[in-house]
């Protein structure tokens, strides 16, 4: 989501974007940097996450980094090892990594609401609050504490736009002075499926 650059950009700007180009409002917005995020996994005592196949992170060229290889089965990572997971893309896609992201969000909020952990989330809020962006208040932030442990997994719900309606171009930006990536689509065919999402109507096998 980029680096919060100053009043009304970063994620605030991202939240405001969603919901007026797809009608999809955003309650609230937290951002952690990569540090923070690799301090909060390793607080809870890493992640436990299942993996179907072999996912390789090696170098591709001498130019990319080596996030690691990590083997099909059951996984127990460390914050760096769940970073470095998350990253992943190169040998594969931008979806790829999206959904690796979302395994490791699933696992992190089943490690929290663990019963040796949901004890602690007081503290660990209380320690991470300052190195967190967000829209909540101090009083949200502690309220966290009691919500977090009611969160069912069942009504913990991902989803994304089909691959196959998004095809890769390039457009001129005039802040940028060149041309940048974007994917194109038929945005009203996305606005459509981002609505039957938030109407619990959607169809869909992610």
């Amino acid at each position: 989501m980029g680096y919060y650059e100053g009043p009304g950009e970063g994620a605030g700007l991202l939240a405001r974007t969603l919901d007026l180009n797809f009608g999809l409002p955003v309650d609230h917005y937290g951002v952690v940097n990569m540090q923070t995020f690799i301090k909060i996994v390793d607080a809870v005592g890493g992640i436990d996450i299942y993996l179907p196949t072999d996912v390789d992170g090696t170098p591709v060229d001498d130019k990319t980094e080596d996030m690691g290889y990590f083997t099909a089965g059951q996984q127990h990572f460390s914050g760096d090892q769940a970073l470095r997971f998350s990253r992943i893309r190169k040998r594969y896609n931008v979806f790829t990594r999206v959904s690796n992201q979302n395994m490791v969000l699933c696992a992190l909020k089943d490690k929290v609401t663990s019963p040796g952990v949901v004890t602690k989330i007081p503290q660990i809020i209380a320690a991470f609050q300052d190195s967190v962006l967000t829209d909540l208040s101090p009083e949200q932030l502690a309220q966290l504490a009691c919500l977090v442990p009611k969160l069912d997994s069942e009504n913990l719900v991902f989803t994304g736009i089909p691959e196959e309606l998004l095809t890769q171009g390039r457009v001129y930006s005039p802040q940028q002075k060149a041309e940048t990536f974007v994917w194109e689509a038929d945005y009203d065919v996305i606005r459509d499926i981002i609505s039957q999402f938030l109407d619990g109507t959607l169809v869909s096998d992610s």
